[in-house]
């Protein structure tokens, strides 16, 4: 849930509870009150700000899309892969689950790398 409230926030910046709400379930399939949570619950991790402007309260991510990326995928490898990043990538590749033109993107990122 973290990761689709901070797709909202990264796109529309500053934002509401109801609107990020609104936006995750339409169709009101959670309650308010649970996005509510989530999003104070982050504000308590140092994920959001959340700050109050009349009676609303409105909040803004305080990392940058690729700083969360990076921090997830430290903490991924760290965790899962004993630190090393070749060895997610060999995970991947032997994944299966990459399709032909993901094996091309990564070909050409590798080449353009050892050329550096």
């Amino acid at each position: 849930m973290e990761w689709q409230i901070l797709r909202i926030l990264w796109k529309d910046k500053k934002t509401t509870v109801k609107d990020v709400w609104n936006q995750l379930f339409p169709d009101a399939e959670k309650a308010y009150t649970t996005i509510q949570t989530y999003m104070d619950r982050m504000v308590d991790k140092k994920i959001l700000k959340k700050e109050k402007i009349g009676l609303v309260n409105f909040y803004d991510p305080l990392l940058s899309e690729k700083d969360a990326l990076d921090k997830a995928t430290e903490n991924l490898v760290d965790h899962a892969f004993q630190g090393s990043f070749g060895l997610l990538a060999a995970y991947l590749i032997g994944s299966r689950r990459l399709k032909t033109s993901d094996l091309e993107k990564i070909k050409k990122m590798i080449e353009e790398k050892e050329s550096q």
